[in-house]
Order: C-alpha cells, then structure tokens, then sequence
C-alpha cells in the first residue's frame, strides 16, 4: 500500500480512537468513595526521644476514610474527607522510664534480683474531618485527584498498664499510663488514582498524610515499687504528631 493510500486511514483512525476516548471520558462532577488501609506514624510519637515517654510510643495500625469530591471545573473542585485511624502502642519507651525508676528504688526496699514486665496497652486514635481544594487530571475515564486539607482533628493517646514482678517474688512493680485526648486544627495532603470498574463504579487508591500539633495536659506515668509511695512522671507539652495512610477502596461517580 502506498503511503499517499496509508495516510487518511491513518488519519481516520486517529479520529476514531479521539471521539471514542472523548465519548469515554466521565464528566460526572461528584465523586463519593470509601477507603481502607495501613497507617504508620509520623513526628514525634514515631521516634524516640531521650526523656520523652511519648515518643516511640506508636506504632503501625489501621484507618477507614471516606472521601466526597465535587469538580466545580474539570480540573478544579473541592474535597471532603473524614478519617478514623487506630495504631498500635508500642510499650519499650515506657518500660524505659519504668526501668529507670526501680533501679533507683531497688536499693531503698532491698532488692537484688531481676524483674520481668506483664504489658497490656490499648491503641492510639487519630481522627480527622477535613475539606480543601483538590485539582483533578483526567485521562479518559481514569482520574488522578491531588489535594491539600485543613480540619478538625482529635488525637486519644493510650492506657498502658504494666505489672513488674521480681525474681524474689516480692515488691510488686505496678506502672500505668492513663489515656487523654486532644482537639485541634490540623493540616493535610494526598493523591488518589481512580480506575473505572463499571458504569458509575471505580476502583480508589489513595494514599494521605494528616498532621497536627497535639498538647496531652494532666498525663503522668506512675511507677509504684512495694511499699514506696507512687512516683509520677508529668507529661505537658506540645508535639507534632501525624499519620500517613495507604489505601485502597470503592466509589461512585455521579
């Protein structure tokens, strides 16, 4: 075939493959979705930190979000999300200070021997309802969404409560954490590709980072050793403390 022949098939065919993708384009302008995934912690609660109990303090655990966009243009619009994260407690900062506290007691009651810990923790809880603008790239049907947000956030810190036993088998060791919960502004951002299923129906993948300034007031770990009164550690400060999710889920555009 000649190329002078080749060419308005080629050309109609370019046109074909352009109304087609034209006509498969979703020019809906609301998007609702549920995710779900793995969150790590980010900031102070991450890393440890000499002198903080906190820090350390949490560890890798779950969320749940849902997500409501509106495309005010095509490539402009507004995003809605409220989030419920739950990571898990990791206790080494704690045994730490506790650890501390009973070498420096062991001479006043006595004791020689070695101890062993009996841990029981409940997990961290970070809550967010955020809204901000979000900028939206659309190939065909697939979409790419970024965003940054700014909301209300809630952070629970947790119970921890330790039992310390001595090789002795006297002096009972007894050390709790007793859980607080803050609220405040906090700040987001996050990008999620959307993949057509059926109809209305995709697949939602996403991935958020979500961060606020937490002050825990009035928490204290209180280590007890035997008969000596209970000694408490205060804990009063400012932290920035965060999560980042990845996840994956379903929507409905409409």
């Amino acid at each position: 075939m000649k190329i002078s022949q080749r060419f308005p098939i080629l050309f109609f065919a370019l046109f074909l493959f352009t109304q087609v993708g034209a006509n498969a384009q979703n020019d809906n302008r609301s998007f609702f979705s549920v995710t779900a995934g793995y969150s790590l912690p980010v900031g102070e609660l991450a890393r440890e930190k000499l002198n903080d109990p906190f820090a350390g303090l949490t560890g890798s655990g779950y969320y749940g979000q849902i997500n409501y966009d509106f495309r005010i243009a095509r490539w402009f619009g507004l995003k809605f999300s409220g989030s419920i994260n739950k990571n898990t407690t990791r206790p080494q900062p704690i045994v730490d200070i506790a650890d501390l506290r009973v070498e420096e007691l062991k001479g006043i009651i006595n004791e020689t021997t070695s101890h062993t810990w009996d841990t029981r923790v409940s997990r961290w809880k970070f809550n967010a309802i955020m809204a901000g603008p979000a900028i939206f790239l659309n190939f065909g049907r697939v979409q790419l969404e970024g965003h940054i947000q700014g909301g209300y956030v809630q952070v629970t810190s947790p119970t921890v409560d330790m039992t310390g036993t001595f090789q002795s088998g006297e002096n009972q060791i007894l050390v709790h954490l007793s859980p607080a919960s803050t609220s405040g502004f906090g700040a987001g951002a996050g990008a999620s590709l959307r993949l057509p299923i059926a109809g209305p129906l995709y697949f939602h993948l996403s991935g958020d980072f979500l961060a606020t300034e937490a002050e825990l007031e009035n928490v204290a770990v209180k280590v007890r050793v035997g008969n000596i009164p209970e000694v408490g550690i205060p804990i009063n400060e400012k932290r920035f403390v965060g999560v980042a999710n990845i996840g994956a889920g379903l929507g409905i555009s409409f």
